[in-house]
């Protein structure tokens, strides 16, 4: 077991030394109705909202109109149009979302 370890670590340095970093283009805090959301958007086109100190990872998908990002396993939509900003939660949606300027 160890010799396999042993030889199997290289690789594996080597896998992790070539995965690209993904940076945060932008940091938004937004409010939809009672609820608050932080959105980190990412350059690898996904986006990361964290909601009630939990952190799900929504992937951006094709739209109509403007930016629209899923976690299907959450049932979690968050969608940007010349509408307004929308969060959608397992079916539940809430009134146009609005940033929270600091």
């Amino acid at each position: 077991m160890k010799k396999l370890l042993i030889f199997l670590l290289p690789l594996l340095l080597a896998a992790c030394a070539g995965t690209p970093e993904v940076e945060i283009e932008k940091k938004i805090e937004y409010k939809c109705g009672e609820q608050i959301i932080s959105a980190d958007f990412l350059d690898d086109d996904s986006l990361i909202a964290r909601i009630n100190g939990v952190n799900y990872v929504l992937d951006r998908v094709a739209a109509a109109d403007g930016r629209r990002y899923e976690n299907t396993a959450t049932g979690m939509t968050f969608m940007q149009s010349g509408n307004g900003t929308y969060l959608t939660i397992k079916g539940r949606n809430y009134p146009m979302c609005q940033e929270i300027v600091k």
